[in-house]
This record gives structure tokens, sequence and C-alpha cells, in this order.
């Protein structure tokens, strides 16, 4: 085994000394600069036909438009009325209130729901809720539906309904 494994390294030796044969070395490549071309003078007729070119000068006139770098879908503005206090349910979002309960039976709808602050608080349709000034207008069994008016980008008045549902069980 030992006679083995010397032939096999003295005929990779001899191997690797006949690969480093000094005529067979590659040629070195010589670099060209590249030669530079001059560059012409403008000349008078030149600087002539440039100034005839017609320019096109165009300015954004402000009065009345909206700024074109917002964004049409963050430019919302509620509708303040100041005349209106603000109610403890106007502090919050609409998806930061959990409604936990919904009472339907011969007097009007009701919906219990808990704030961030822990606090539970009753819902009938026409209160004030969330911070856009949204206004309960039905209770169903599993949700309810708030009204949303708003001015948006430019200038319309908006309306859009959102809901705020039971959480569903691990079972439903």
């Amino acid at each position: 085994m030992i006679r083995f494994l010397v032939l096999t390294l003295t005929v990779v030796l001899v191997w690797g000394v006949a690969g480093c044969d000094s005529e067979k070395a590659p040629k070195k490549v010589k670099k060209v600069a590249p030669k530079a071309i001059p560059k012409k003078a403008p000349t008078a007729d030149d600087l002539q036909e440039n100034r005839e070119l017609p320019v096109n000068d165009y300015r954004y006139i402000v009065d009345g438009r909206r700024d074109p770098f917002a964004s049409l879908l963050k430019i919302r503005e509620p509708l303040n009325d100041d005349a209106e206090p603000e109610t403890p349910l106007q502090r919050y979002g609409l998806k930061e209130l959990k409604l936990i309960a919904t009472v339907l039976g011969q007097q009007e709808p009701r919906a219990m729901i808990v704030a961030p602050d822990k606090k539970a608080y009753t819902l009938t349709v026409g209160v004030k809720v969330g911070r856009n000034r949204g206004q309960v207008v039905e209770i169903t069994v599993d949700k309810v539906i708030v009204e949303e008016r708003f001015l948006d980008f430019s200038g319309a008045l908006r309306t859009e309904l959102k809901e705020i549902a039971l959480p569903q069980g691990e079972g439903e």
C-alpha cells in the first residue's frame, strides 16, 4: 500500500513539474491608449441657431388647484362642526373600537363597544363615533354600520360606510 502511495505522489510531482515549461508562458498584451478626439469649438452660427429654437415656457397656476405631489389616497378632511362638542368615542379611530355585544328587541337596537381606554360605551343609531365624526346608521345582529362624511382631494363631499363587526369565535 505504501509503494502505491509513493508511486502516485511521484507521478503527480513529475507531471506538475513538466507543466511549468517557460516556453509556453502567455505573452503580455500591449495596452493602447485611445486617441483623444479634439472638440470643435461652437461657432457664432451654431449659437445663433440655438437661440432661434422655440422655448416651451410652462407655468403651473396654483389658483383653485390641488397640490400635484399630494397622494390622492391620503387627502381626507373630516367635516368639522365646532358648535357640537366632541364625545369620548370621537377620540379613537373605528379600528380601535371593539364590538362586544348587540341587543335587538322591541326597543331601538343597541350595541356595546370597548374603547382602548378599557371603558365600555353603548351605541344607538345617531351616535357620533370615530375621528372622522362618523355617525351610527344601523345596528344588526353581528355588526354596527357607521357613515363617515369627509371632503376629498377635490373638495367634494364624500360618504363612506364602515362597519365594526363582532369578533368571530374559533368554531364559527
